[in-house]
């Protein structure tokens, strides 16, 4: 068994900080013992994955978990070529033996198998020895256990012979207890296992796993298809890719690591291949680490999106009032008046938070995922149905994905960091789920077609690539699990910080949510917030600070938040006399002809913030609406040349945010005036100083 002494203990939790991330493509070197600088990390067992309490910063090279033997596609010289004929077999060479209809292999060697057998075994019981068994036009059938089963090796060899068709049938009786010895697979191995060659090999096991390794599992080659009643590849240390191409269609997990003793193991590796996965849970869970260079996925997980049990639903609590607590998870079509701005009902008694009926029962949650941040797990998640899952950390640097989950697409019980591929998402809860961070960077393309919650992490650095986002809730939420309660409480090391790349948000919650802080300083993020009075564009319950980059947050003003008191840019918050229409064409455009901005919105809107280095101090600017764009509208779903359209507010730009119309009065967030209209510079808001250029 081949333990990678050095690399299988240094592995553990590729990083918070995860300097790592430079490091991929050209990692130091740290094979040797003593080289090894990990930390001891604390772990808990949660949904059957590791959950990282400590995270080590370590450099580790992948290279060393591909031998050259494994990487080699052919075989050499043969030691017995062991021919199956039905209910015997012929064996010409040495090393191996048959009794009836099973064959026993007891040395090391190479062994080239073919023909059928109808109801057999091959068994493979070679103490501290490599074996290769050759398939070349093999097909092995069990009804009583594993066709192939490795009792005892050092390392076995499955190469696929090039030109041929390979097939195992395990029909025996479903094991109960996997924690057993007991075969509980087609393929079962006490040992390390190895796929390799050009043929291709089809296994189905009717009531148990398709390949069950209580080591590791190595592909590097071949064609493999899997159609398990259970899991279809379940391996204790790590499951490793360089290459191949594997299909899989499992009533449980599709590809799977369990150990959660060793927090260095229980990972799995791809650095290139082809993955296809229709699984009834998981499609790739890993306890520790989830980490792709490269490579084609299609993953089906729970049966999809489609099986989603999320639902944004709106609703007040409690008869008659507020009594028994607002929850904005649970809110209705906020009260607006006819211009969009927020209105209560006539019979409101704003001096009656607490409790009763007509009043705020248990608060205000101002949060629309003021939530505890776990949205994405329940209280027995026995059957767990995300595309990819992984204990501690998510890293992807490349490769081609679609995901359709019914759960979360990716989630880890720590991190995720993407930093090149092209990431496809349909997810039936998030898009996106880390219990610390989510990083995007460098040049990773994520396209979140359908989500509950598009992003969602304590910290949410998005610092480039290109990230397009449709969420039923909010498109992008920090939050650390603790009670939000009334208006919404501010949560330290919380935050979204924007600092390069291309954001989009369609939501039909808020559109980016932080129960800490909102930073920007780079890049472009552009909000197509929710219609909805009770959701905003931006929510932060710190502060909303823009010190760079481009921003464009459209939706209802209700809750509308801009800029705070310690962003450097400038910025304006507008808010119409009117709501307009999906498909509205809108440009802000400068005195002396420069436009700053022309967006076409997705959805009705009465409230506009732009954040611009174009937006001057003392220049005066003027928002135009149903013009016409003569540029195409480009991934950051902004245009430009906009021609004609009707004036709709003009402003004098002062030092941070100019404000038009009348404000919803949360401000930048916490800070920025959501007590009571207090604007953070410790002014008050005018609503009725519609065209003036009131600033923070």
């Amino acid at each position: 068994m081949r333990k990678l002494s050095a690399y299988k203990r240094s592995l553990g939790f590729l990083t918070a900080a995860f300097a790592f991330a430079a490091a991929v493509t050209g990692c130091s070197d740290s094979t040797s013992e003593s080289s090894d600088t990990s930390s001891a990390s604390i772990v808990t067992t949660e949904e059957g994955t590791l959950k990282a309490q400590t995270l080590s910063s370590i450099s580790t090279n992948f290279d060393d978990i591909f031998s050259d033997r494994d990487l080699e596609q052919s075989y050499g010289s043969v030691t017995a070529d062991i021919e199956l004929k039905g209910s015997s077999a012929v064996i010409d060479g040495a090393g191996a033996s048959a009794d009836g209809s099973t064959v026993t292999i007891t040395a090391k060697g190479v062994y080239r198998i073919t023909g059928t057998l109808d109801d057999g075994q091959i068994i493979i019981d070679a103490k501290g020895e490599k074996v290769q068994l050759v398939l070349s036009g093999a097909s092995v059938s069990s009804k009583t256990s594993a066709p192939v089963y490795v009792k005892d090796a050092d390392k076995v060899f499955i190469t696929l012979a090039e030109g041929t068709e390979n097939k195992l049938t395990d029909s025996s009786p479903a094991v109960s207890d996997e924690d057993s010895d007991s075969p509980d697979a087609a393929i079962f191995s006490a040992d390390s296992l190895t796929f390799n060659g050009s043929g291709s090999l089809s296994i189905v096991s009717d009531n148990n796993n398709g390949i069950r390794c209580k080591d590791d599992v190595v592909v590097t080659g071949g064609n493999i298809s899997v159609k398990a009643a259970g899991h279809g590849i379940k391996a204790k240390d790590y499951f490793a890719a360089a290459g191949g191409s594997v299909t899989v269609d499992a009533g449980g997990d599709g590809v799977k690591t369990t150990n959660t003793e060793d927090t260095s193991l229980g990972f799995i590796y791809i650095r290139n291949g082809s993955f296809t996965i229709i699984s009834d849970g998981d499609g790739f869970s890993a306890s520790t680490v989830f980490y792709a260079e490269d490579g084609e996925y299609s993953v089906v997980s729970g049966g999809g999106s489609a099986n989603s049990t999320k639902t944004h639903s709106e609703g007040f609590p409690g008869g008659g009032g507020f009594d028994g607590g607002f929850d904005r998870d649970s809110m209705p079509e906020f009260p607006t008046n006819e211009e969009g701005s927020f209105s209560m009902p006539e019979d409101f008694d704003p001096g009656n938070f607490g409790g009763g009926k007509g009043g705020f029962g248990g608060g205000f949650d101002r949060d629309s995922s003021g939530k505890d941040n776990k949205s994405s797990e329940s209280s027995d998640d026995s059957v767990s149905t995300k595309a990819i899952k992984a204990g501690s950390e998510i890293t992807v640097t490349g490769g081609n994905f679609t995901l359709d989950s019914a759960d979360d697409a990716l989630h880890s019980n720590g991190s995720v960091t993407v930093s090149g591929g092209i990431l496809t998402i349909s997810a039936g809860d998030d898009g996106i789920h880390a219990e610390e961070t989510v990083d995007i960077a460098n040049s990773g393309k994520i396209n979140i077609t359908k989500s509950y919650e598009g992003i969602e992490g304590k910290v949410v650095n998005i610092s480039g690539g290109t990230t397009e986002i449709k969420a039923s809730d909010d498109g992008i939420n920090a939050g650390d699990g603790s009670s939000q309660g009334g208006m919404g409480s501010y949560s330290s090391g919380v935050s979204v910080n924007i600092s390069g790349g291309i954001v989009y948000v369609n939501s039909d919650g808020d559109g980016i949510d932080s129960n800490g802080d909102l930073n920007i300083s780079g890049g472009t993020a552009v909000v197509d917030g929710s219609s909805n009075g009770g959701n905003g564009a931006l929510d932060s319950n710190g502060e909303i600070t823009v010190t760079g980059g481009t921003l464009v947050a459209a939706g209802a003003s209700a809750m509308a938040e801009y800029p705070g008191k310690n962003s450097t840019q400038n910025s304006v918050s507008a808010t119409f006399t009117k709501t307009y229409s999906a498909g509205t064409n809108i440009a802000l455009i400068g005195s002396d002809g420069s436009e700053i901005v022309c967006f076409t919105s997705a959805k009705s809107f009465n409230n506009i913030v732009i954040s611009s280095p174009d937006i001057r101090e003392g220049e005066t600017y003027t928002f135009y609406t149903d013009g016409k764009f003569s540029g195409s509208t480009d991934e950051t779903h902004l245009s430009s040349g906009n021609s004609g359209g009707t004036e709709a507010e003009s402003f004098t730009a002062e030092k941070g945010t100019s404000l038009i119309g009348t404000q919803s009065g949360f401000g930048g967030g916490f800070g920025g005036g959501r007590n009571g209209g207090q604007r953070p510079d410790g002014g008050s808001f005018d609503p009725e100083n519609r065209k003036s250029s009131n600033t923070i």
